[in-house]
């Protein structure tokens, strides 16, 4: 069945519009034109998806990366988000499904799950 809507309360889209200006704009939180150039250096090095190539989330498949995904959160960590060791090259499947419920499980989640994955290209 449906959910049945309680007044009063917010949408999934209120919510995450809510969230989004918290926490700052693309650019505030990093990734500006410098991040660009080091992100498409990167991509170019390590063409496939990570998390695809190991088969950490599913059976290993060949997939493109699109991003860069930072394994630690960073959360505002300049020193984290430049650490190159932190990054894997990801697809867009695996960042906005498997790995933000990871994130979504706490810290505590996110470190147990890091050490479980095989060393990334620096």
């Amino acid at each position: 069945g449906s959910a049945i809507p309680v007044l009063g309360a917010r949408t999934r889209y209120e919510q995450n519009r809510d969230h989004d200006q918290r926490r700052g704009s693309a650019r505030a939180r990093g990734y500006d034109r410098t991040w660009e150039k080091a992100r498409a250096h990167h991509l170019a090095e390590h063409p496939l998806c990570f998390y695809c190539a190991h088969g950490v989330f599913a059976s290993a498949r060949v997939t493109a990366a699109t991003l860069i995904d930072h394994v630690e959160p960073h959360r505002g960590d300049r020193d984290l988000f430049w650490l190159r060791t932190n990054w894997a090259s990801c697809c867009t499947d695996c960042h906005a499904g498997p790995k933000q419920a990871v994130e979504a499980k706490g810290p505590e989640a996110v470190a147990a799950w890091i050490a479980t994955l095989p060393p990334r290209p620096a």
